[in-house]
C-alpha cells in the first residue's frame, strides 16, 4: 500500500529527477522550453508557500518506500476553486502505486474539500499525454474544455479537467438511490424473504 507524507525537498528532488517522460515533455510544454529536472523542482519548490496541499507519495515499505509522486492543490485566487497537479516517476514501473493513489485521492478528496471549502478543483493536462486522461478521471474528474495555444510555438492543446463537489455529491447520491431501489426491488420481488 502507497503512503504519504507533508512535501519533502529531497523526496520531491527524486520525483523530479525520474519523472515519467509523457509528464516531462508536458510539463516542458508549459514552460515552453526545454528545463532540467532541477528547474522544474524549483518551480514546484516556489509554489509550496501557496500550496492548500503538499505532499510526496511513496511505495509502500515492502517495496523500499520509493518516492513516486507529489500532489500538490493551490489557491486560484477565486472562492471555493482550487488547482490540482500531479507529477509522477516511470508510470509504467509504477502503475500499482499509481492506481492506489487515483483511488486514495478519489476516496479523500470530498472530505479533504468539505473542510476547507472547495467546492470546484481544477487540473490540466496536455492533450498529448497518453495516460493523464485516464488518471485524472479515475479520480473523478470530468473533461470541460480543450484549450489551444500553449507552448512556445502556441501549437499545443490542453484539456481543462475539474472536479467538482455537487457534481460528485449528485453522483453519489444517484449511486445511493439506486442501491435503495434495487434493495426495494429486491424485497418486492420476495415477499417471503428468501427463505422459500
Amino acid at each position: 500500500m502507497i503512503q504519504t507524507r507533508p512535501y519533502d525537498e529531497l523526496a520531491a528532488v527524486a520525483v523530479f529527477r525520474g519523472l515519467d517522460p509523457h509528464d516531462l515533455l508536458e510539463a516542458q510544454i508549459v514552460r515552453g522550453v526545454a528545463a532540467t529536472h532541477l528547474a522544474l523542482f524549483s518551480d514546484w519548490h516556489a509554489m509550496q508557500a501557496h500550496a492548500v496541499l503538499s505532499i510526496v507519495v511513496l511505495t509502500g515499505p515492502v517495496r523500499g518506500a520509493v518516492p513516486f509522486g507529489v500532489l500538490m492543490l493551490g489557491n486560484t485566487g477565486q472562492a471555493g476553486v482550487a488547482q490540482a497537479a500531479f507529477l509522477a516517476r516511470d508510470h509504467f514501473r509504477f502503475r500499482r502505486e499509481l492506481v492506489q493513489a487515483a483511488r486514495a485521492i478519489r476516496a479523500e478528496m470530498p472530505r479533504f474539500c468539505r473542510a476547507r471549502g472547495i467546492n470546484r478543483i481544477e487540473a490540466r493536462a496536455w492533450a498529448g499525454h497518453p495516460r493523464a486522461h485516464r488518471f485524472l478521471g479515475a479520480i473523478g474528474f470530468e473533461a470541460e474544455a480543450i484549450m489551444h495555444g500553449f507552448g512556445a510555438q502556441g501549437a499545443e492543446a490542453f484539456i481543462q479537467f475539474a472536479w467538482v463537489a455537487a457534481r460528485a455529491n449528485h453522483q453519489e447520491e444517484s449511486r445511493d438511490v439506486y442501491v435503495q431501489e434495487a434493495k426495494h426491488a429486491t424485497a418486492a420481488a420476495d415477499p417471503d424473504g428468501g427463505d422459500g
